[in-house]
């Protein structure tokens, strides 16, 4: 075996072992609360597809009216961000859901954390965030659908 190619296998090989060290983000709480009289179905079709996966625990699939669900998200692809998609739908009315956090470079620049809702259907979403820890910078964020 020549040197180049060794090299090149010490690289590949260190690289991938570094792969797991990367830090994950801060951990969101997240509660939904289904506030109106029907069951609510949480959807993992596309960008509520990932959030899912990187719960736990995981949302549940169903949630009866006036029920509410806790589950926790951790940003796994980096140690600066967490995004959460969840996705919930009630006959033909949806919620988008969406929160994350942002920290970026520089000293003394304050890490963002964001909520929004998406309506469809007719239904009427609300997203608030309820906590923040300035230390963690875990966060909670209350999702409604009515």
């Amino acid at each position: 075996m020549n040197f180049t190619k060794y090299a090149t296998g010490v690289v590949v090989v260190s690289a991938l072992s570094t792969v797991g060290v990367v830090q994950a983000g801060p951990e969101v709480e997240v509660t939904f609360k289904n506030n109106s009289s029907s069951e609510a179905f949480y959807d993992t079709s596309g960008s509520s597809a990932y959030s899912y996966g990187e719960a736990s625990p995981k949302p549940a699939a169903t949630v009866a009216g006036g029920e509410s669900n806790i589950s926790k998200v951790k940003g796994g692809l980096s140690a600066d961000v967490t995004s959460v998609v969840f996705q919930y739908r009630i006959g033909s009315k949806t919620c988008k859901f969406k929160t994350s956090y942002l920290k970026l470079p520089g000293r003394g620049v304050p890490p963002r954390w964001s909520k929004s809702s998406e309506p469809g259907g007719g239904a009427r979403c609300e997203a608030r965030i309820t906590a923040t820890n300035v230390s963690t910078h875990a966060w909670a964020v209350e999702f409604t659908m009515r």
